[in-house]
C-alpha cells in the first residue's frame, strides 16, 4: 500500500477478531452452539466493519491557516477545502490534522458529486512553539470502531506561537552612536546599509519584497535597511532558568520589552545567554526567536550571561531579564552603565515575601516580581519615574 494510505485494524478490532476465533473454536470443541453463535455474529459485524472502511472518498484536502503567526491565547483559524473529484456523491468521512502534538478532528458531512467545500474551525494556540501542521488526511472508520483507512492529503506547514505580550512603555534611550560608521547589529529603520528580514506589514514599499525568503517561507518577507545612527535596546534572556513556569514569565518580559521597542521603530538586539538549540532557516524575527527559546534548566551561569552582555554591541539600553540575582552578580551587571544608558535588570524570583519591588543603584534599576504581569507593572513606575528602594 502506498506510505500515502494506510489501513489499520484498531486494538478493538484484534480483540474482536482473537475472541471470535477463540469463542469459534471453544464452541466446536466443547459443543456449546451459543459459542458458535457469538462467534459468527462477530464475524459479521467484522465484515460490515470492512465492508464500510472499503467505501473511500475521492476526494481531496487542502489547508489554509491564518495567522500563521500569533500569540499564546490566542486563536487561529483553519479553513479545511474539500474537493469531490468522483462522479458519485462521497459518503461522510473525518478530516484529520496534526497540530503540534494534537490531533484537529473535522467531521465532513455528505458531499455531492463534483462539488467543493469549506469547513472552518479554531486552532488555540495554548504554548509558544513552532509547531507542526499536518499530516492532513482523509479517514474512515466503521461505526464499531474495527477499522481505519487513512490518506494522506496536504503538505505540511508551520504555525508560528509568540510568547504572550504585556502593553508597556519603552525605555528613554540616553546613548547616541557615534556617526564614524560604526553599525550595530539592529540599528534604526533606514535606507543606509541592508540589515535583516522581517515579515510584510501592510504600507509596506513592495520593492523591498525579499522573494527568495518569501518562496521559501510562505508568507511576504521584507528587507529591512539601517540607519548607523540609532542607539540599539539591548535585551539579553538568560536562558538557564530552573524552573520552567518561571523561564516563561521571563521570557513574556523579554517579548514585552521587544515588542514594545519595535512598535515605536526603534532597533532591538536579542541576545539568549545558555544553551540554544540551533533555529531554523524560517525563525525572521525576534518574535520567532523568542517563540523557540527553552530553558536550559541548569539555573543562571553568572559568568556566561556576563559573556552574552560583553559580545553585545555597546550603546544604547540595556534589558537583561533572569532569575533570582546574587549581590555580587548585580554589582557586576551595574559596571554595564559604562557602555550601556540605562541599565535595566529584570528579576522573576519565585514567591517573592515583600512582592514585586523597584531597586535603584547608579546606572541600574533593578525590577523583581513572581510573574511577567507584577514585573510590568514595577516596569511602567521605572518609565514614569517614579522613586524605588536604595
Amino acid at each position: 500500500m502506498s506510505e500515502h494510505r494506510r489501513f489499520t485494524v484498531t486494538p478493538t478490532g484484534i480483540a474482536a477478531t482473537a475472541g471470535a476465533a477463540a469463542l469459534y473454536a471453544a464452541g466446536v470443541l466443547l459443543g456449546y452452539p451459543t459459542f458458535v453463535g457469538i462467534a459468527v455474529g462477530t464475524l459479521a459485524m467484522l465484515a460490515a466493519g470492512l465492508l464500510t472502511v472499503a467505501v473511500r472518498p475521492a476526494v481531496t484536502l487542502s489547508r489554509r491557516i491564518s495567522p500563521q503567526r500569533l500569540s499564546v491565547g490566542e486563536e487561529a483559524t483553519a479553513r479545511i477545502t474539500v474537493t469531490n473529484r468522483s462522479r458519485l456523491p462521497a459518503l461522510p468521512f473525518t478530516a484529520v490534522d496534526r497540530v503540534g502534538e494534537r490531533d484537529l478532528t473535522i467531521p465532513v458531512p455528505p458531499l455531492a458529486a463534483g462539488a467543493e467545500r469549506e469547513l472552518t474551525c479554531q486552532v488555540p494556540a495554548h504554548r509558544r512553539g513552532r509547531l507542526r501542521l499536518g499530516p492532513l488526511t482523509v479517514q474512515r472508520r466503521d461505526p464499531f470502531g474495527l477499522f481505519v483507512w487513512a490518506e494522506r492529503q496536504a503538505a505540511d506547514g508551520v504555525l508560528w506561537v509568540h510568547p504572550r505580550v504585556h502593553p508597556l512603555p519603552a525605555l528613554h534611550v540616553g546613548t547616541v552612536l557615534d556617526y564614524e560608521g560604526r553599525s550595530t547589529d539592529t540599528p534604526r529603520l533606514g535606507t543606509v546599509t541592508f540589515t535583516s528580514l522581517r515579515d510584510y506589514v501592510p504600507g509596506d514599499d513592495p520593492r523591498r519584497i525579499h522573494w527568495k525568503s518569501t518562496a521559501r517561507v510562505g508568507t511576504l518577507i521584507v528587507k529591512e535597511h539601517v540607519d548607523t545612527t540609532e542607539p540599539t535596546t539591548t535585551v539579553v534572556l538568560d536562558t538557564g532558568c530552573a524552573d520552567p513556569a518561571l523561564f516563561e514569565h521571563a521570557v513574556e518580559v523579554a517579548a514585552s520589552v521587544a515588542r514594545a521597542v519595535e512598535d515605536l521603530g526603534r532597533p532591538v538586539a536579542l541576545r539568549l545567554s545558555g544553551a540554544v538549540a540551533q533555529e531554523p532557516s524560517d525563525a525572521v524575527s525576534t518574535m520567532d526567536r523568542l517563540a523557540l527559546a527553552t530553558a536550559a534548566g541548569t539555573g543562571t551561569d553568572p559568568a556566561q550571561l556576563l559573556n552574552t552582555i560583553n559580545r553585545a554591541q555597546p550603546g544604547g539600553a540595556l534589558v537583561v531579564v533572569t532569575g533570582p540575582v546574587e549581590p555580587g552578580m548585580l554589582g557586576r551587571l551595574a559596571d554595564q552603565r559604562r557602555r550601556f544608558s540605562p541599565v535595566v535588570v529584570a528579576s522573576v524570583v519565585p514567591d517573592a515575601p515583600a512582592g514585586p519591588r523597584l531597586r535603584r543603584r547608579p546606572g541600574l534599576a533593578l525590577l523583581t516580581g513572581g510573574t511577567a504581569a507584577e514585573l510590568v507593572a514595577v516596569w511602567h513606575r521605572l518609565v514614569r519615574g517614579e522613586g524605588g528602594e536604595a
